[in-house]
Order: C-alpha cells, then sequence, then structure tokens
C-alpha cells in the first residue's frame, strides 16, 4: 500500500469512537462519578479542602511552573480549563494581564475565592462552568488545561474547542494514568492496565490539522499505606488476583526493597509520568 493510502486510512479512523470505547464511555453506570455529575460533585465537596495539600503538579514537578512561565511570557490573558483550588490559577496570577479561571465544582471554586482573597489578587475572574457546556466569550492568548478532562466523552470536540479560544496557543497538562507500583510491575515483567488518554489526545489534535508538541517529564510521589493488607489490595487491584498469587513472593520482596518502613505504615516513592501537549500558533517548539 502506498504511503498516501496509508495516511489516508489513518485519517478515516473515528479516534472518538475508539476514545469512546477505550474511556468505557459505552459503559454507563450512575454510581460511577465518571457519569454521574452529582457523585462527582460530592467527590469534589468532600476533598476540595484537601486537595491541594494532596495534589500540587505546580509544587511537585520540578522545573514545570517555571517552563510554562518563559513560555507563556507576561502580561498575557489565560483561559485555564478545570482550574481546581488555584495550584496553578494563582502562579499564573503573579505575571499575567488576566485569568479566567473555568470549573465544573463549587466547592473547588470556593477554595478558589479562598486563595484569591488571601492573596489579594484582583486580575482572576471565576466561572463555574463544565468545559463541554462553556461558550463565554473570552479573548484568551492561552488555554491552559492540567488533569481536568477526564470527564470529558466527546473528546474532539473538546479539544477544538481549546485550540480555538487560545489565540497564540494552548498548554495541556495530564498525568499518564499507570498503577502507582508500575515500576514493581514492570521490573517482573506482569502486564497492568494503562489509560491510553496520553495516546489518544495529541493524535485527535493532529487528525483535526492542529500542531501540536508532546513531551514527559517525570517525579517521585510519595505514596503511604498504613498496614500490608493495604499493599496487598493495591496490587490486587492493579494486576489482578491470579497474577497477584503467582508473583506474590517477587512482589512482596520488590516492595520492601523500594519502600521505607516507619510508625505508620509504609511509604513508597512511586514514578508519576506527566504529559505537556502543547501548541503555538506560530509553530515554535520548546522543551522543558
Amino acid at each position: 500500500m502506498r504511503r498516501v493510502d496509508k495516511l489516508r486510512k489513518l485519517r478515516n479512523i473515528n479516534l472518538n469512537e475508539l476514545w469512546e470505547k477505550e474511556q468505557e464511555w459505552l459503559d454507563y453506570n450512575l454510581l460511577d462519578r465518571k457519569y454521574n455529575d452529582c457523585v462527582e460533585l460530592k467527590f469534589w465537596k468532600d476533598l476540595a479542602p484537601r486537595y491541594s495539600e494532596k495534589f500540587n503538579l505546580y509544587r511537585d514537578v520540578p522545573g514545570l511552573g517555571e517552563w510554562l512561565h518563559q513560555k507563556i511570557g507576561n502580561n498575557k490573558r489565560l483561559l485555564e480549563v478545570g482550574c481546581g483550588v488555584g495550584n496553578f490559577t494563582i502562579p499564573f496570577s503573579k505575571y499575567s494581564k488576566e485569568i479566567l479561571a473555568v470549573d465544573f465544582s463549587p466547592a473547588m471554586l470556593n477554595e478558589l475565592l479562598k486563595n484569591i482573597e488571601y492573596e489579594n489578587i484582583e486580575n482572576i475572574r471565576m466561572h463555574h462552568s463544565k468545559w463541554e457546556e462553556f461558550e463565554e466569550p473570552y479573548d484568551a492568548d492561552f488555554v491552559v488545561s492540567v488533569n481536568s478532562l477526564y470527564r470529558v466523552r466527546y473528546m474532539e470536540t473538546a479539544l477544538k474547542k481549546i485550540s480555538e479560544y487560545g489565540k497564540q496557543g494552548f498548554f495541556i497538562i495530564r498525568t499518564v494514568y499507570k498503577p502507582y507500583l508500575h515500576e514493581i510491575f514492570d521490573e517482573l515483567r506482569i502486564e497492568y492496565k494503562i489509560n491510553s488518554d496520553y495516546m489518544f489526545m495529541p493524535m485527535m489534535l493532529w487528525n483535526m490539522g492542529i500542531s501540536a508538541n508532546v513531551q514527559y517529564t517525570r517525579y517521585g510521589r510519595p505514596i503511604s499505606f498504613q498496614a500490608w493488607n493495604d499493599i496487598e489490595g493495591q496490587m490486587i487491584d492493579d494486576i489482578g488476583e491470579d497474577k497477584y498469587l503467582q508473583y506474590k513472593d517477587e512482589l512482596s520482596d520488590r516492595f520492601l526493597q523500594k519502600a521505607v518502613k516507619g510508625e505508620n505504615g509504609f511509604t513508597y516513592i512511586s514514578e508519576q509520568i506527566i504529559e505537556i501537549i502543547y501548541s503555538f500558533k506560530d509553530g515554535s517548539h520548546f522543551s522543558l
């Protein structure tokens, strides 16, 4: 088959249909927060006061904040999709002209408001909305999304909107969702499920003719286990009971080699992989 025919065949693939299947959107379950807005809102209401302490890529990923500042520049208008409590919004405000911070969770926006008032910041405007339903006119230089598109069913539409809103470009930052203990599984060559969203999103952008760069960085995240039963349960969830029983001794040995035991249980430093998908309308390319 000629190269042009292969490319044409690839372009005819319906990536959003594959996305729906891979992300299990066809297995509708109203008890799962992925499919139920009420369950999702309750989840964030419970987590919002503790979110910044537990999850903060701006704080935890070395060099990420500085890299974004360098690439975005000063005095820009930003649109942040899924701003949460403001882990990125607050630092962005120090050098940006204005920020429109969009989030679906009132609880998360309430925590952001507390941070805005504490810092006496005047250039952040909040907007309560899902990204899929967002229609607010806004003249953004850049759009930024950090781990905020996980509940989007029609991803191509969401990505196209991000590209259209960002006059100069966009940044989509994603955690590649692997099991916390994936390094141990990799060493023992044990298969496990990995979320493929990090592959689909760049492919969708390229298929729409949107020039997007992709790069990866890593950081270590401490994961705590109070008891050995918690560790066993995590492994069984990740690889299944049959594989766990088959490799139980090897898994235990590897974990004990890597983890630190303390008074309150075990601490394991999990390698987290961060994907950065970004595009500049002028075609420039920068590495972290």
